[in-house]
This record gives C-alpha cells, sequence and structure tokens, in this order.
C-alpha cells in the first residue's frame, strides 16, 4: 500500500454504561472520518480501540449491581460495538483491556519501565473502610473537592472543576458503597517517577516532531503543567480486578487503570496483527521512529494524560513511537446544560440512532463539533439543520440533478456540449472540491472540512439554477452536475458514508466509495452516455412529531419538554431550587407549645446539625426516630413555628391522614443530595 503509515486511536471507553452523543462526537466519529479519509488519500491506516475494563467504575458498578465485573465488562463491550456500528463507526481492531494479550503486554511494559529506573515503592496513607475491609480507591471513595468545594465528587477527578484528585485528598470522604467514613492506613504502593520526565517531555512538546496541527491548548497545557512541576504518581493500587502487578511483594495489587489503559492502544494493534495471520505487522505501526504517525483522538479530559503522562511512559519503556497529533476536543452540552449520566441528563447513541438516520446525526454533530470550545446538543437545531441544510442544500442538488436526468435524459448522462464562462467556472469549482475539502481535514478541522462539502453542494444548487437544463438549450449543465455528484459522494464519504454509499449507487457506478481516491473527487471522471441507476429520497425530513416524540421518550419530564408543556405540569425551574438532603436523627424533644408537633435535632453532614419541628408526634415514637434518616428541604429560610424556630422541613407521604416520613432505601452518608 503506498502514501504515508498511520495508526489511528480513539479514546478507550469504560464498559461500565452506554456511549452518549457526547463521548460519539468527542473522539469516535471524527476519528472515524480522519481515517476514511487517510485511506481515500492511499495512506496505510489502522484504526484502534477497545473497551477499557480495568477501571473503578466497572467494580462499582458490579457491586451495585449484583454481578461479577466480567459480566459488566461483556454486556457494554457488546453494547458498545452495536452502537458503533449503527452510526458507521468502523475500526479496524475494537479489543479490550481484560484479554490475555493485553495483561501480556502491559506486565511486559512495567518491566521495563522498571529496568529502566523510573519506578520506586513507596509507603503511603490512603483511605480504609473498616466496613467494607478494604482500602477504597478512587471512585470507591467520595467527599468534597479541596480545591473548590463541591460536595459529592468522586477520588480521581472533581466533576466540578475538572481537577485530577487522589482518594486521600478528599475533604469528609466516605465509601461509595457502603457510605461509611473511612480510615487512614499504611499501604505500599509503586511509584512512576513522572517528575524525572519534565526535560525530555518539554523538548519533544517544543520539537517539530509533533504535528503542526496539535491544539495550542494542548501544547500550552503540557507545559504549564511541567512548569509547575510534575508529581510522581502511584502506578499500583489495592484491588484484585486487574493487571497483577508482576514484581515479588505485589500481592493483591494491580496495575492502576490509568497506566495499562492506553498500551490497550499497542495490545489492540497486537491483537489486530494476529487476527490478520500476520503476527509481526503491528511492529510496523509502534516500533521505528518516524515510520508511523501515532494519532490519538481523545476528549479535552483526557488531554493530561495524553499530551504529558502516555508520552513520559513511552519515553520510560523506550522502545514504542511517541504520538504525532493528539486532536482533542471540547464538551458536548445537551439543550444548554452539561450532560450527566447520573443525573440522567443524557442521550445514549444508540437511543437516537434507533429513531434517526445515522447519516443525519453524524451531519449534526460534525457541525456543531466542539473543536475550539463547549459546543451544544439543541433536538430542535438538529432538525432545522437537518433539514435545511443536509437534506435543502445536498439532498436537494443531488437529487434534482438525478431526477432530472432520470425523467428528462431516460437516465443517460449527456455529454459534454460547448462550455460557456459559467461552465467553465463550474469545473473549476469541481477541479478544486477535493483539495478544498482535504485542506482542512489535513488541519483536522472535521467541522470547516463538512461546511466546505456543504459550500460545493451549494454552489451546485446555484449552477443548476442558473443553467435552467429545463430549457434544454445546452447539455453542458447536466453532464457537469452529474460529474459534481460523484464527486461529492467521495467526499461524503469520511463524514457520511452510509448516504455516500447510496449515491454511488444511483450514479450507476462499479465498486464502492471506499474504493477510490481522493483525488479524482476533483477531475471529471463520469463520461457522457453513462447509465444511472435507480434514483430515490437521499434523506428524510425530520417532523416536528419526530422530536416532540423522542423528548418525551429519552428525556428527563420537565428538562426535556417543550416550555409550554412544563408549566402545564409544574414550575420546573422552581422546583429545581429546592435542596433535598438526607439527614439523620439525633435527638427529639417534645414542643413546649404544641401538643402534636415535636423538635428534631438532625445531623445534615457538612449542613451541621438543626432543628426542625414537625407534626408527627401522633405517628411515631421517639425511640422509632433517633438514628433515623429523613429526607428534609435543607434551604427553606428559618420559621418559628408555635413560638420556636424551625431551621428546615421533612418530607413525608399522606396516607389516610397519616404522615409517612420518607427515607433512601439504605443508610447513606448525612447531607447527601437528593436528585
Amino acid at each position: 500500500m503506498g502514501g504515508d503509515r498511520y495508526l489511528v486511536t480513539a479514546a478507550l471507553p469504560y464498559a461500565n454504561g452506554p456511549i452518549h452523543i457526547g463521548h460519539a462526537i468527542g473522539c469516535y466519529i471524527p476519528a472515524d472520518v480522519y481515517t476514511r479519509y487517510r485511506r481515500l488519500r492511499g495512506d496505510d491506516v489502522v484504526y484502534i480501540c477497545g473497551t477499557d475494563e480495568h477501571g473503578t467504575p466497572i467494580t462499582v458498578s458490579a457491586e451495585k449491581e449484583g454481578v461479577s465485573p466480567r459480566e459488566i465488562v461483556d454486556k457494554y463491550h457488546g453494547m458498545h460495538l452495536e452502537a458503533f456500528k449503527a452510526a458507521g463507526v468502523e475500526f479496524d481492531n475494537f479489543s479490550g483491556t481484560a484479554r490475555e494479550i493485553h495483561y501480556e503486554l502491559s506486565q511486559a511494559f512495567f518491566r521495563k519501565v522498571d529496568e529502566n529506573g523510573y519506578i520506586h515503592r513507596e509507603t503511603v496513607e490512603r483511605p480504609y473502610c473498616p466496613s467494607c475491609g478494604r482500602f477504597l480507591p478512587d471512585r470507591y471513595v467520595k467527599g468534597r473537592c479541596p480545591d473548590c468545594g463541591s460536595e459529592d465528587e468522586r477520588g480521581d477527578q472533581c466533576e466540578a472543576c475538572g481537577k485530577q484528585l487522589e482518594p486521600h485528598e478528599l475533604v469528609d470522604p466516605y465509601c461509595d458503597i457502603c457510605r461509611e467514613t473511612p480510615e487512614m492506613r499504611e499501604t505500599e504502593h509503586w511509584f512512576f517517577e513522572l517528575s524525572e520526565l519534565s526535560d525530555k517531555l518539554g523538548e519533544w512538546l517544543r520539537s517539530g516532531k509533533l504535528s503542526s496541527s496539535l491544539p495550542n491548548n494542548a501544547r500550552n497545557f503540557a507545559l504549564g503543567w511541567i512548569k509547575e512541576g510534575l508529581k510522581d504518581r502511584a502506578i499500583t493500587r489495592d484491588m484484585t480486578w486487574g493487571i497483577p502487578v508482576p514484581v515479588e511483594g505485589a500481592d493483591g495489587k494491580v496495575l492502576y487503570v490509568w497506566f495499562d489503559a492506553p498500551i490497550g492502544y499497542i495490545s489492540s494493534t497486537k491483537e489486530w496483527s494476529e487476527g490478520r495471520g500476520e503476527p509481526g505487522l503491528w511492529k510496523d505501526y509502534w516500533l521505528g521512529e518516524n515510520d508511523c504517525k501515532v494519532v490519538h483522538f481523545i476528549g479535552k479530559d483526557n488531554i493530561p494524560f495524553h499530551i504529558v503522562i502516555w508520552p513520559a511512559m513511552l519515553m520510560a519503556e523506550g522502545s514504542y513511537n511517541l504520538p504525532w497529533q493528539v486532536a482533542s476536543n471540547e464538551f458536548l452540552n445537551l439543550e444548554g446544560r452539561k450532560m450527566s449520566t447520573s443525573r440522567g441528563w443524557v442521550i445514549w447513541l444508540h437511543d437516537i440512532l434507533e429513531e434517526f438516520e445515522a447519516d443525519a446525526v453524524r451531519y449534526y454533530l460534525l457541525s456543531i463539533a466542539p473543536e475550539t470550545s463547549d459546543s451544544d446538543f439543541k433536538l430542535e437545531e438538529f432538525q432545522d439543520k437537518v433539514n435545511k441544510e443536509l437534506i435543502g442544500t445536498l439532498g436537494n442538488f443531488i437529487n434534482r440533478t438525478l431526477t432530472f436526468i432520470k425523467s428528462k435524459k431516460d437516465g443517460v448522462v449527456p455529454n459534454m456540449g460547448v462550455l460557456e464562462d459559467l461552465d467553465k467556472d463550474f469545473m473549476n469549482d469541481i477541479k478544486a472540491c477535493s483539495k478544498d475539502v482535504g485542506g482542512e481535514l489535513e488541519r483536522f478541522k472535521l467541522k470547516h472540512a463538512q461546511d466546505t462539502l456543504l459550500h460545493y453542494a451549494q454552489k451546485g444548487n446555484v449552477y443548476f439554477q442558473n443553467r435552467e437544463p429545463w430549457k434544454g438549450e445546452n447539455d453542458t449543465s447536466l453532464y457537469l452536475c452529474a460529474n459534481l455528484c460523484r464527486s461529492l459522494a467521495i467526499l461524503m464519504h469520511p463524514f457520511l458514508p452510509f448516504s455516500a454509499e447510496k449515491v454511488w449507487k444511483m450514479l450507476g457506478l462499479e465498486g464502492g466509495v471506499a474504493e477510490q481516491t481522493w483525488d479524482s473527487a476533483g477531475e471529471l471522471r463520469l463520461e457522457g452516455r453513462h447509465r444511472i441507476g435507480e434514483v430515490s429520497a437521499l434523506y428524510s425530513k425530520i417532523e416536528d412529531d419526530s422530536i416532540a416524540e423522542f423528548k418525551k421518550r429519552y428525556l428527563p419530564i420537565g428538562e426535556g419538554r417543550g416550555k409550554e408543556e412544563v408549566k402545564e405540569m409544574v414550575d420546573y425551574e422552581e422546583f429545581n431550587k429546592v435542596d433535598l438532603r438526607v439527614a439523620t436523627v439525633k435527638k427529639i424533644e417534645d414542643h413546649p407549645n404544641a401538643d402534636k408537633l415535636v423538635l428534631l435535632t438532625i445531623d445534615v453532614g457538612s449542613l451541621g446539625e438543626r432543628q426542625i419541628v414537625a407534626g408527627i408526634k401522633e405517628a411515631y415514637k421517639s425511640e422509632d426516630l433517633v438514628g433515623r434518616q429523613i429526607i428534609v428541604v435543607a434551604n427553606l429560610k428559618p420559621a418559628k413555628i408555635r413560638g420556636v424556630e424551625s431551621n428546615g422541613m421533612l418530607l413525608a407521604a399522606d396516607e389516610d391522614g397519616n404522615p409517612i416520613l420518607l427515607q433512601p432505601d439504605r443508610k447513606v452518608k448525612p447531607g447527601s443530595r437528593i436528585h
């Protein structure tokens, strides 16, 4: 195969839940677009991915669902593959990090880094849960972020401010499984000496070995982090699910997921190589500097790992190619709000693909790709862009051209006649289209590239209208328009693979679009007297009812529905201001001025102790309430009830006039929010 050699990867998704639209446009669809483009350019490209199967998200999910980690991994690995296939994302290999090939490679990687002197042992204090009888790695422990103060944050990263965290850094930590407060105990861990690689990393980032298209935010972030001073990172943790640490004295410890996951890029390539019956082929992509360009597609939350930690690991090991490009995207929000899987404010990729055409979804996501800043997915905008741009511009030009040839020319492309100035200009447009779209893709500007594709389709519409082929005075216009349809089919292939193939078949051309060359899109390859195939509408219009039904089915009540409908149900914005918390009853006393009221002293965690007045004296005995957990409204203004101040209100159901206290179905940390 000619051309350059590329190894393209997309960040390994955790195998603990489905893929949502933010994940899809964050790296998987962009990497697919780039891979398809490079192949049309004649380059040797391998697109690698796989599920990240060793993180605590997997074990936490497994414990909460009462199943084994392997069951969780297998379930979501299959779900990911199905969603990607439906979206037209085609990997050369989609592996997983809980496979023997990955275990062997990761352990060999660790040993080599250790031999090269970049690993040391150290005794440290880490949170230990006496109730569960184990140390609590990252997502097993939650607490308050030491930087921004956000509560209920995980022990690996603060969702509110984005800071990378360690479990022992959290304030007021608690075990996410049993909700008990952990204690600090000594344990021994192996550390990666990241600090020793600062100079090498700085030289690499400033060198010309990286793509000139490396995002400035990624480069500047990395250089700033190095300037602040890199710290050594624990490379092991106390768990059983994971890759055993391959050294003496490391019983009960596994490799930390941040260390083993990126090695999955290499093990997946090796698995692909062996699957082809060429077990040594993977070395052509990972060994031998400058022979292969390694391109990582990631979301911005992965920048620290791919622009600093992963290159440092590769430097410490010493055998593999360093990244040539790290293409990072910002975050995708949903209807003006940050997506949250825990709060249900999310659109899963498999859900939207069940309701709408894959290329329509790809088109809209790429049109709002968060390449330089966060962007926002809006369902009405999705509908509008698909109907007006994808259908109204691109689909319209292709369908009007081919329908006209089918109905007025008996399905035969006419020969080119005399060229007028308008025809010559349009011919030049055809010759320039592949260069212009390709230039944007070379710079990793996928959003601009798709916009440029649409721009040429619009040029076709304008030319068709100005040349008025229905007057039958000159068939040159139909000849050129048919050739632009062929050009667009090739240019569409990276972005809109399903409809590109459909256009190719409507043109009656042999082979498939993927077998063509990119540069041929700038040539007049469709000859006169060529007979086209059957013509049909390229896309289906998205109706208002489809959007409304999708919102009802897949978005939370009050958040995804229209304002008028929400108003009929509940004033959601006002309700959303209510701060509901779990509280533990510490003490109960009779109200001095009311026979049916009691005074409850409650513990609301970080909000402290407070007193509330409640009318439950006749329904509950004091001894039944002390130690019990209840739900309270924690942000009410203090009010005096029969002369005694009440700082909050408990929640209860009403059954035949009797109050039934609401409470969590299991004991949780006082102060926990109710969502």
